[in-house]
């Protein structure tokens, strides 16, 4: 779990920092297909065992994966500092909430056809300027990134509080 917390830990600045890189205006800091595969790819298998330790440990508490729910939170509230698991959820929030600010007044998708810079929303199309191309299309980059972050942030919770009760188990231990 250790390497998982650092993963996750790694994430949550690579996505903080692209999701700063990515209000300048005027440019992209990265191209969207490397931003969107450096994000997903950082968040996603983390979070994944993340899932699955939960998954394991509620079977192993209760005898079946329905009482996850309480299992998870019971961790939690023995390893984990309410400090911590507060400025975690308002981290988890900031995330979110900038990828729902991001979503929110596009008029459509950027493209570029046949030379000029267009907004496509269900076939109804729309000619924007490059400024207005580059910040749609760094919206919708904001809005996967966001999405990763919050991701690494419930991994590094997670992983932080089983290693935190791996440790205190080998600490019981005579």
């Amino acid at each position: 779990m250790t390497w998982i917390r650092r993963i996750a830990v790694a994430g949550m600045v690579w996505c903080a920092g692209l999701l700063a890189a990515s209000t300048v205006p005027g440019r992209l800091p990265l191209p969207t297909p490397v931003i969107l595969a450096s994000a997903l790819v950082l968040a996603l298998p983390g979070f994944v065992v993340a899932l699955i330790a939960l998954r394991r440990l509620a079977i192993r508490e209760t005898g079946t994966p329905a009482g996850g729910g309480q299992a998870s939170w019971r961790l939690l509230r023995e390893t984990v500092s309410g400090r911590l698991l507060i400025m975690s959820w308002l981290l988890f929030a900031g995330f979110w909430l900038v990828g729902i600010l991001s979503l929110g007044g596009t008029p459509g998708v950027a493209e570029q056809r046949a030379g000029a810079y267009v907004a496509s929303n269900h076939g109804e199309v729309t000619v924007i300027s490059k400024a207005q191309d580059l910040t749609l299309k760094a919206q919708g980059q904001r809005s996967v990134v966001s999405a990763a972050g919050s991701f690494c942030v419930f991994t590094a919770v997670i992983s932080t509080a089983l290693l935190r009760r791996g440790e205190r188990r080998e600490a019981a231990r005579p």
